[in-house]
């Protein structure tokens, strides 16, 4: 499901080795942050030489009068390393806390910030205690841990995370998909961002922390539609009945000149069915296929030569029963020549400019003959319903023969180039949605 961007953390955690038939107890003084380990004292004698003589040489062979040494230093303790390293400061929220030992085995843990917030984390197999999940900012981390030799906690070090980042250093995504939802084949996956991300880097950082993975697999490639926002499309048109699921793991991440990235969140979303309109200016008609087959022609009208309509690939972004169509939100005056104010019924619309598909009763005389209309595809009502009930959010619809082409960013437009000019709007290149790298 979608989750909120983050970063209030609190953790918690303790991973312990310690054999089960010591019973871990609270030191006083202690915070409870580690799991207390139970010192094992061992005993040592010191065994004394002969029965030595009544004035108090000893009894060697050698008869050299010197004590011998029965003390023994043993090991030096064992040695901890962290990382990152102890008193480091800047350290990026989202790196990972490792905890290693030179010798014997690590019994227990513990990560707590100065707010008392403890971070999660577990023994790999290879002996190193690897922290979950990501830090807070602004924050200091002091790290302890106990060894299977040296079983009262010892203090590691400490380390201080980057300060907050201010607004205009902060980045933050979010999407207008939907768990759950159901999208055309031509559907993009849309990310907006609070901030701009300017420089190539760091659009490069950004895409770097998402992941696209759809089942079946393809591949496709994020492009950057502005300084603001990014989508993901695939070389074709999403497979009917694909299942996508998108990883934004951004949060916490450096994005290069001081910006950072503030974002974790997850979505999924199915495609519904192979479906398309391709409308040529030129018959002055709309054909809709599904699964490859035209099950529908519809006689139209488009925007007559002074309003043209823009050919292109476009996407169905939204669709409504109902809408009031008002000239002048294009800088037309409802009272000029051109002007008008109407409500219509069923459109859908294809680009932000305002061109729709929509019923059009006034046109239906014109509709197949002659484009009429101020750049809308007009479609009788009977089939302007058909439509709005068959068509889905995502449906692609391609356009042909009119005079203008459609301006890239003008709706969803990632489909109106070639998929090589779309990877000149990559920073990261293309990727395959199975996890692995495309090509």
């Amino acid at each position: 499901m979608v989750r909120s961007p983050l970063f209030s953390f609190v953790w918690s955690h303790s991973v312990t080795a310690s054999p089960s038939s010591l019973s871990p107890r609270r030191r006083p003084g202690r915070s409870g942050w580690l799991v207390p380990v139970v010192a094992v004292l061992l005993a040592v004698t010191a065994c004394s030489g002969g029965d030595g003589g009544s004035d108090g040489k000893s009894n060697n062979a050698d008869g050299g009068g010197k004590g011998v040494s029965t003390k023994d230093d043993g090991p030096p303790p064992p040695k901890f390393t962290l990382t990152p390293a102890a008193d480091t400061t800047g350290v990026a929220p989202a790196s990972p806390v490792t905890v290693a030992v030179d010798r014997g085995k690590l019994t227990t843990v513990g990560v707590r910030s100065q707010k008392g917030d403890v971070v999660a984390g577990a023994l790999g197999a290879d002996g190193r205690w690897v922290s979950k999940g990501k830090l807070s900012f602004g924050a200091t981390y002091t790290v302890q841990a106990s060894t299977d030799e040296v079983t009262t906690p010892t203090t590691v070090g400490s380390f201080t995370t980057a300060p907050i980042p201010g607004g205009s250093t902060s980045v933050r995504a979010s999407s207008i998909l939907g768990d759950g939802k159901t999208y055309g084949i031509g559907m993009p996956i849309i990310l907006k961002l609070s901030n701009a991300v300017r420089s190539p880097a760091q659009r490069a950082a950004f895409e770097k922390t998402l992941t696209v993975k759809s089942t079946p697999a393809t591949s496709g490639a994020w492009g950057w539609v502005n300084s603001r926002e990014v989508h993901f499309r695939p070389r074709t048109f999403w497979a009917s009945g694909s299942a996508v699921h998108v990883t934004v793991d951004s949060a916490g991440r450096p994005l290069g000149g001081g910006l950072w990235s503030r974002t974790d969140l997850t979505i999924d979303f199915k495609i519904g069915t192979q479906r398309e309109v391709k409308v040529n200016s030129a018959t002055k008609t709309m054909q809709v296929f599904e699964g490859g087959k035209v099950i529908r022609t519809i006689p139209v009208s488009l925007g007559k030569p002074k309003y043209p309509s823009s050919s292109g690939t476009m996407v169905v972004i939204d669709k409504r029963k109902e809408a009031m169509f008002d000239s002048s939100t294009y800088g037309l005056a409802v009272d000029a020549p051109d002007g008008y104010r109407t409500k219509v019924q069923y459109p859908l619309r294809i680009t932000w400019g305002g061109q729709f598909i929509h019923s059009a009763p006034w046109s239906v005389a014109d509709q197949g003959r002659r484009n009429v209309s101020h750049g809308c595809i007009n479609v009788a009502p009977a089939n302007a319903l058909w439509l709005y009930q068959r068509l889905a959010v995502g449906d692609p619809v391609t356009v042909t023969n009119t005079e203008a082409r459609v301006k890239a960013g003008d709706g969803w437009t990632a489909w109106s180039v070639d998929f090589a000019s779309w990877l000149k709007q990559s920073a990261a290149g293309e990727r395959a949605t199975d996890g692995t790298a495309a090509n």
